[in-house]
C-alpha cells in the first residue's frame, strides 16, 4: 500500500476512535505524501478529512484552511461531489464559530450542489443540518421550509420521502381538527 493511503487509513482509524490530535498528525503526513506522489485527488480527500479533524478539536482557523483548500482542489479536479462535501463540512466550521449566516449559506449551496448531481440522500442530510441550524436560532418557519426542501429533493418513488411527507402533514391536520 502506498504511504499516503496507509497514512490516510491510519488517520481515519484515529478519527473514528476520537483521537483527533493523532488523526490530524496522520492526515498531515498523508497530505505531504499524496502531494509528493502527485495524487491530487487523494490530496483533496485527505484535506477534507484533515479539516473535519481540526473542527473536532475546535481549531476553527486550521479547519477552515484545510476545507477551503480541499474545496478549491476538488474544483480544479472538476469533482463537484467533493466540493459539495467540503462545503458542507466548511458550513459546520462556520456554525462552530457562531457565524450563523455563513453556515446557512454554505449548507444551502452544498445541498444545491448535491441535488444537481442527483445525490438526493446527501442533499437531504445537508438540508437537515440547515434545518437544525435554523431551529437552534429559533427560525421555525425557515427550519421547516429547509426540511421540506430536503424531502422534495428525494426521489419520488422513495418510501422514505412518502413517510416524511405524511409526517410533515400531521401538525396541520391536528391544528385543523383532522381535515
Amino acid at each position: 500500500m502506498d504511504d499516503w493511503k496507509k497514512l490516510h487509513v491510519e488517520g481515519i482509524q484515529h478519527y473514528r476512535a476520537k483521537r483527533y490530535a493523532v488523526a490530524v498528525q496522520s492526515f498531515e503526513a498523508a497530505c505531504r505524501a499524496a502531494e509528493q506522489a502527485g495524487e491530487r485527488h487523494h490530496l483533496a480527500e485527505v484535506l477534507n478529512d484533515l479539516g473535519v479533524a481540526w473542527r473536532e478539536l475546535g481549531e476553527w482557523d486550521a479547519a477552515q484552511r484545510a476545507l477551503e483548500a480541499a474545496y478549491t482542489l476538488f474544483g480544479e479536479l472538476q469533482d463537484t461531489r467533493g466540493q459539495a462535501q467540503a462545503l458542507g463540512n466548511l458550513a459546520s466550521v462556520h456554525e462552530g464559530r457562531g457565524d450563523y449566516a455563513a453556515a446557512a449559506e454554505a449548507y444551502r449551496e452544498s445541498a444545491q450542489m448535491f441535488e444537481a448531481l442527483g445525490e438526493s440522500e446527501l442533499a437531504m442530510y445537508t438540508r437537515q443540518a440547515l434545518s437544525r441550524l435554523h431551529l437552534e436560532h429559533k427560525q421555525w418557519l425557515t427550519a421547516i421550509a429547509a426540511y421540506e426542501e430536503g424531502i422534495e429533493a428525494m426521489p419520488d418513488r422513495s418510501l422514505k420521502k412518502k413517510v416524511l411527507q405524511q409526517l410533515m402533514q400531521l401538525p396541520g391536520r391536528w391544528l385543523l381538527g383532522g381535515r
